[in-house]
C-alpha cells in the first residue's frame, strides 16, 4: 500500500518480503527501495524513520519498544477481508499525508473489482466453475479468508465448503483436506499458490503434477481435465489494492476475457 501511496525516495525501508517476486505483490515496485527494516528497534532507528506503520496485530511491546526510543509509530487497522482493504487504504493513506491519493487507489482497485463482477453476473449458474485451493502443504479455503473472497468476486466457487461445511463446529481441527476430502470437493480448478522460499520448497508446477499422478485423486475433475493455475502465493493473501488484481487474474484464466 506504501509503495503506491507515496514517492518511494519517503520510504525509509521495508520488510524483507517485499522483494520476494513469489510472496510479494508490489515486489515490482520495490526495486528502488533497498533498505530491509528488520523487525528489531535498533535496526529500525538506524533507518531514521519519521514514522514507523505497524498493524493492529502487533504485539504491544513491540509498539512501546519502538516508541521507547523515541520512534513516532502508526498502529493502521490491517485489512483480513476483501471488504475492509479500502480502511486500510485510507488509514495509512492519513498516516503519510497522502489522502487524495489513498482515494484514488481505492477507486482503482474498486473499478477492477467491479468490473469482473459485472461479467460474473451475466453468467448462468450452470456455467460457474468449482476451484480448489493448494498451498505447499495441502488443500485449504473457506469462507473468512482472503482468497475465499477473491474467488467469489472472481466467479469462481470455493469447493472447500462442500467438503469441510462443518468446519467452525470442529475447533482444533486441521483446516488441510484429507485426499478423500478433495475427492468429495471435487473442484474444476486446482490452483496453486507457488512460493518455494528460495528453493526450500518445490515449485508450484512439481506440486501440480505430483497431484496429477496421484490415483487417489484420478477422480478428481480438475485432474482428469489437466485443469489448473499455478500462481505466485502473492495473488492468493495479498491484502492491498493489488487484491483487485487476483481477482481479475483468476477470472481470466477461469473464463477467459
Amino acid at each position: 500500500m506504501l509503495l503506491g501511496l507515496v514517492d518511494h525516495k519517503r520510504i525509509a525501508g521495508l520488510s524483507k518480503w517485499v522483494h520476494d517476486e513469489d510472496l510479494a505483490m508490489g515486489a515490482k515496485e520495490a526495486k528502488d527501495v533497498t533498505k530491509i527494516a528488520e523487525s528489531n528497534p535498533e535496526a529500525i532507528l538506524a533507518l531514521k524513520p519519521d514514522l514507523v506503520l505497524l498493524p493492529d496485530s502487533s504485539k504491544p511491546e513491540q509498539i512501546s519498544s519502538l516508541e521507547d526510543v523515541g520512534i513516532k509509530v502508526f498502529v493502521y487497522p490491517a485489512a483480513s477481508r476483501l471488504s475492509n482493504i479500502p480502511k486500510t487504504i485510507k488509514a495509512i493513506g492519513g498516516a503519510v499525508g497522502e489522502t487524495e491519493q489513498a482515494e484514488k487507489l481505492i477507486a482503482e482497485m474498486q473499478k477492477k473489482i467491479s468490473a469482473v463482477e459485472a461479467k460474473v453476473k451475466k453468467m448462468q449458474p450452470e456455467d460457474r466453475k468449482k476451484g480448489l485451493l493448494f498451498l505447499r502443504f495441502g488443500a485449504i479455503g473457506g469462507k473468512g479468508i482472503i482468497f475465499n473472497d477473491i474467488m467469489t468476486a472472481a466467479g469462481v466457487e470455493d469447493c472447500y465448503e462442500a467438503a469441510r461445511h462443518t468446519i467452525a463446529d470442529k475447533p482444533g481441527t486441521s483446516r488441510i483436506l484429507s485426499k478423500e476430502e478433495v475427492v468429495q470437493a471435487n473442484p474444476d480448478y486446482i490452483i496453486i499458490a507457488t512460493w518455494s522460499q528460495g528453493g526450500a520448497y518445490k515449485a508450484g508446477n512439481a506440486q501440480l503434477e505430483e497431484l496429477y499422478a496421484d490415483p487417489a485423486l484420478a477422480t478428481v475433475t480438475a485432474v482428469k481435465k489437466k485443469q489448473a493455475i499455478v500462481i505466485p502465493q502473492g495473488y492468493v493473501n495479498c491484502l492491498s489494492q493489488h487484491a483487485a488484481d487476483s481477482v481479475e487474474l483468476l477470472h481470466e484464466a477461469v473464463y477467459g476475457k
